[in-house]
């Protein structure tokens, strides 16, 4: 996409959708795919709250990233004025998927159940408290 940019691209759109596809098509994916697995175990919480919630969060990124990577070429180079009229519907997906993806995520970690046993916690509570040094 970016060598159809360098030699095609006039009014910035298919720059616009090269960028696009890497930064959301890409590595937003990835922090969405990666990030349910990983995330909740550094905050000792056994299970991610919802994973159709998961699910549902990326499909809506993917649909919209993939309703701007086509339509937005098109808009800015002025090929197809309906375009226009995608480029918001993909804006509003995205911004649908990242707060449905952080709800889930803030559920899990204020609801989950924790990964250490109450003797664990409470050794890992009495570890961090404290001490008061004698010094003779």
């Amino acid at each position: 996409m970016s060598i159809w940019a360098a030699e095609a691209d006039r009014h910035g759109g298919i720059w616009g959708a090269s960028r696009h596809a890497l930064t959301v098509g890409f590595a937003a994916t990835m922090v969405f795919s990666i990030g349910p697995r990983i995330l909740p175990h550094f905050g000792e919480v056994q299970a991610l709250f919802s994973k159709r919630l998961m699910f549902l969060s990326l499909l809506l990124l993917q649909t919209g990233c993939t309703l701007r990577v086509l339509s937005e070429p098109l808009a800015y180079e002025g090929l197809a004025s309906i375009a226009w009229k995608v480029l918001p519907i993909s804006g509003v997906l995205e911004l649908s998927a990242v707060l449905m993806f952080a709800t889930n995520l803030s559920l899990t970690f204020l609801l989950g159940k924790s990964i250490l046993t109450n003797s664990e916690s409470n050794h890992m509570r009495n570890a961090l408290q404290p001490r008061r040094i004698h010094v003779v």
